[in-house]
This record gives structure tokens, sequence and C-alpha cells, in this order.
């Protein structure tokens, strides 16, 4: 088996081996997959995480055997940047933006790095928020960072992200893992039966008119959601749906509450 590690800011996952192929998902860096077939420079892969399947451009990664994938994970479980910051690698030039959600191996406080096989990486910047606080505090902390990203379809960055996108890169950061698609991810958990006895960091979820789960947004204290739609906002929950009081309209049909926590 091959695998690979992003070590770009972001990495487009694509349905088809063509950068003109819908977006389905993207990789951010230091994310890992397994690949199962080379076409013309792209790679269909699965990716480590979550299963995800798609063609992702090989420039986009660093190649890695069996043995430097075991190396990766020697170290525990990696972790997870919670802010935007700027590294180096080790000999190059230039630093590389990377994205909150970037997954960091073989981290070193002491030394301010972190590692791939074969390279180091040096950060100038601080990756991670203060994790003070219990782990729902921490997820509504971290979710609001993304408050006015633009909706993007397959998108997992501050610089565009979609609904399912901004549900599971927030939960990756406090070491949860969750599938991509909100399909997926009403799988998961145990229902909430009514609004009012919601948590922050408790997942809702929407439907369409033919009964489709087409949307999911965080729960937040206060009877509030954060959500992707148009870009990432707070709007009112109840148990009709998403109010927004800009326009004094619901947005989205709740379907059902699920705590995965």
């Amino acid at each position: 088996m091959i695998y690979g590690i992003v070590n770009q800011c972001l990495a487009a996952l694509r349905r088809e081996p063509f950068e003109r192929s819908e977006m389905v998902s993207q990789l951010l860096f230091g994310e890992t997959f397994s690949v199962y077939e080379q076409y013309k420079g792209w790679l269909r892969v699965s990716v480590a995480h979550d299963s995800y399947e798609g063609w992702l451009d090989s420039k986009l990664c660093l190649m890695l055997n069996a043995e430097d994938n075991d190396w990766l994970k020697s170290f525990g479980y990696e972790k997870c940047a919670t802010r935007a910051f700027n590294a180096q690698r080790v000999g190059d030039k230039y630093p590389i933006k990377l994205c909150p959600g970037s997954s960091l191996f073989h981290f070193n406080t002491d030394m301010g790095e972190f590692k791939f096989p074969n390279e180091t990486y040096k950060i100038y910047s601080v990756p991670f928020d203060s994790d003070e606080g219990t782990i729902l505090e921490n997820i509504s902390k971290i979710a609001v960072n993304y408050i006015n990203s633009p909706y993007l379809w397959g998108g997992r960055s501050p610089y565009g992200v979609d609904c399912s996108g901004l549900v599971q890169v927030v939960f990756k950061s406090i070491g949860y893992k969750l599938p991509r698609d909100a399909s997926q991810q009403v799988k998961e958990g145990t229902t909430v039966d009514f609004v009012n006895l919601t948590q922050a960091g408790d997942l809702a979820f929407f439907d369409n008119e033919d009964g489709n789960i087409t949307h999911v947004g965080i729960v937040l204290p206060n009877g509030e959601i954060i959500h992707s739609s148009g870009f990432v906002r707070i709007d009112k929950l109840d148990q009709q749906g998403i109010f927004c009081v800009k326009t004094q309209t619901y947005s989205h049909k709740l379907r059902i509450i699920k705590r995965v926590l």
C-alpha cells in the first residue's frame, strides 16, 4: 500500500482527476491518506480520518511508504491546530501559512517544531488556543473563530467552508472524529428529544422537502446555533428550525438533534 500526507495549506479532493472537476472535500496540511490508483499526476485516495474518497493532485502532497506512515503515528495522536499560524520547513526560504485543523505530528513544544518523515518544520506563531475550560466550552470557542468565513462547497477552512466541513473540523480540533457529510454525521451519537434539552456541542440536522438531511450546525448556549449558510453565522434555533433575526424568517427546517459527546 502507498500512503501520502498533504504538505500544502489546502488540497482539493475532486470527484474526477481533473482541475475542472467538482471539489467534494479538502484535505488540510498534515492529513494523511491511502492511494488506490494513479492517473496522469492524480491520485485516487481514501482519507485516513474519515475514509472519504476522491482524486488529489500529486503536487500537493508527499508520498509515504508503510514505514513512514507508521512513524507518523508512533508518537501517538497528532496535535491539531486550532488557529491559523505560520511554519517553515527547515532548509526552505519562505514560510507556509497554515489553517486551523492542520495536523502536526511529533510536535515538540519546547523546540517549537513538528516533523514529517525526513522533514522538520519550525513554528513562528502559536498554533493552539488555550485549552482551559471544558470540552463543550472549547467547542464554542473554536467554532466562533470561523464566523464570517464564506460558504464553499467541499470547503474545510476559514477561507471557505461548508456546513458539515465546519462541524467536522471543529470536532477534529478537540480530538473527536466525525464523518465528512451531514448525511453521515446524523448517524452518530444519541437523539436529544427537545431543543430546550440541548447543550453546547450538540449537532442539529435539517432536511429538505424530500426528507433528506441537507444541513447541519453546532448548537451554542442560549438557544443559538452556528452554521455555514452563505457564510458562517450565528442564528436562533427552536423546535421549528433556524430563525434568522435579521430577515425574520426560518431558513432551515429542523429534523433531529444528536449528542455526540
